[in-house]
């Protein structure tokens, strides 16, 4: 009988009609209402956690009466993603920003679901862990709904909401997680879902998490981490792997620099929790330099108990399946008239690269000298597989000694904006198939690019959605290959199976070399 239990409540929703564009559906919770958009119901702005300055979330399992969920919540305190700036500027709806900002979002299917429920998909957003939200209107999850899952989106805490570290926390709460709150929120948000998806038809049985960028960061940290045991069932990592960790020394060099900028002394948290938000925004830096931002994930002894690397190599981490990937040109979204200035010549670039690399500067300089003759097409290639690529595949590859890990390369190119190439990022309007919001409109802005790169969206849909019924993507007829096989699944307008060029290229940066045991 349990198996029916969504069905049974898809049945009352005949029942529960709050009008023409709405609907209510009986959740463990609560009775809650949203909005019809054609084949597939919308609820937005769920609250899933309460959020006190540096303490853990506490969850919010039901509420009274009927929960009103048409409009998005607050987002995160932030200085804003790229594109959360660029709606501003733009005067396109963004939400308000407030710290009690766990809240998500839901589209499901306006039909009756299979027995068992519909599959579940659960996003979380990147933004360099300092900005970004799930109510962003490029990761609208109704395209993806019509598949035939649950998508929902969430918001976490960012920057030093999320991620400072104080031992004054320590002393206040052993076990608070100090410096991971944000992840904690994550780990929040999946439990919510595994309790209460049922009411809107999904199956809690079958969730899969994706990610981008530092969302992709998060899951496979979450990876290694002993509270997010059973969190998820498996995972898709876009553009991100789990070597991003601060220690806790490292955390608290970085709390001491900013007492010193906001006056406060770090075993004073009364102090800490009256300053004002924007001061506290204020220490983020812009997303664009991740190497640079200082608000990342802690390795605690609580959240996470060790180098997540570490524990996928060791076989700590979930063995769950994943799908691995990145995109064909990673840093080509940071176009920022500084670095075009800095690193469109040779020297630059080389000053660089020592500054970074220290005694292995001069086989990095030759390394990328071998393949590029303009400066500035190396610099976009040293830092995409340093930060992103390498990294990303390294942990696919870890984690394939104890589970099936997929792999693939998005090569899909704008010819609008032939700069940009196969960005950071530039796999989201697929995924989502929101290629006609801004600000993906303007890499889709003709209708023949419009009608062009549609194949392309209906068969990454597909293979985001086909690992979430069955652990395998397949684009088309064909599953993706095992990393690590000699291929990739490449996605471009004609997509198929590609020679894994990543593999020589990411032994410059220890991506064939074993982890083993500390």
């Amino acid at each position: 009988m349990r198996r029916y239990a969504p069905l049974l409540a898809f049945l009352l929703v005949a029942l529960a009609w709050a009008g023409p564009e709405a609907v209510r559906l009986q959740l463990p919770g609560g009775w809650i209402e949203g909005r019809v958009r054609g084949d597939v119901f919308e609820f937005k702005g769920i609250t899933y956690a309460r959020a006190g300055r540096w303490r853990p979330p506490q969850p919010v399992d039901s509420w009274p009466g009927v929960l009103r969920a048409f409009s998005s919540g607050p987002i995160c305190p932030q200085r804003g993603s790229i594109t959360v700036r660029l709606g501003r500027m733009l005067g396109s709806y963004v939400p308000a920003q407030d710290e009690d900002c766990l809240n998500l979002n839901v589209w499901t299917p306006a039909a009756a679901p299979p027995p068992g429920g519909w599959p579940v998909m659960v996003f979380v957003h990147g933004g360099s862990y300092t900005g970004g939200s799930g109510s962003e209107p490029i990761y609208d999850g109704a395209a993806l709904a019509r598949r035939g899952v649950v998508v929902v989106t969430l918001n976490y805490r960012l920057g030093a909401f999320g991620f400072l570290a104080l031992p004054a926390l320590v002393a206040e709460d052993p076990r608070g997680g100090n410096g991971n709150y944000g992840l904690l929120d994550q780990i929040a948000a999946f439990s919510w879902v595994r309790r209460q998806i049922a009411g809107f038809g999904g199956d809690p049985a079958n969730v899969t998490a994706f990610g981008e960028s530092a969302g992709a960061m998060s899951l496979c940290t979450l990876l290694a981490s002993p509270l997010a045991r059973g969190a998820f069932d498996r995972a898709v990592l876009e553009s991100g792997g789990c070597n991003f960790v601060y220690t806790l020394q490292e955390a608290y060099a970085h709390s001491r620099d900013f007492a010193r900028e906001v006056g406060c002394s770090l075993d004073d948290l009364k102090c800490w929790r009256a300053l004002p938000r924007e001061r506290l925004v204020a220490l983020a830096t812009p997303e664009t330099d991740f190497e640079k931002v200082l608000f990342k994930p802690v390795l605690d002894g609580y959240v996470l108990t060790e180098a997540p690397e570490s524990a996928l190599a060791a076989g700590r981490a979930s063995r769950v399946p994943l799908f691995v990937g990145v995109t064909a040109g990673e840093y080509r979204l940071d176009v920022t008239a500084a670095h075009m200035r800095d690193k469109s010549s040779w020297p630059g670039l080389e000053k660089l690269i020592r500054s970074k690399e220290g005694g292995r500067a001069d086989r990095v300089i030759a390394h990328y000298r071998s393949r590029f003759e303009s400066a500035l097409d190396a610099y976009f290639a040293y830092m995409g597989e340093r930060i992103i690529t390498c990294p990303t595949l390294r942990a696919g590859r870890l984690a394939a000694r104890y589970a099936p890990v997929y792999g693939y390369r998005f090569e899909y190119a704008s010819p609008l904006w032939s700069g940009l190439g196969s960005m950071h990022g530039i796999e989201l309007p697929f995924v989502f198939d929101t290629r006609t919001v801004w600000p993906f409109w303007a890499m889709f802005a003709t209708l023949e690019e419009q009608q062009r790169s549609a194949p392309l969206a209906r068969v990454v849909q597909q293979t985001w959605t086909s690992f979430a019924r069955d652990g395998v993507p397949r684009a088309g007829w064909a599953p993706a290959p095992a990393l690590g096989s000699g291929w990739l699944l490449g996605l471009d307008l004609r997509w198929g199976w590609r020679p894994d060029g990543w593999n020589d290229i990411c032994k410059l940066w220890g991506a064939d070399e074993p982890i083993t045991d500390p």
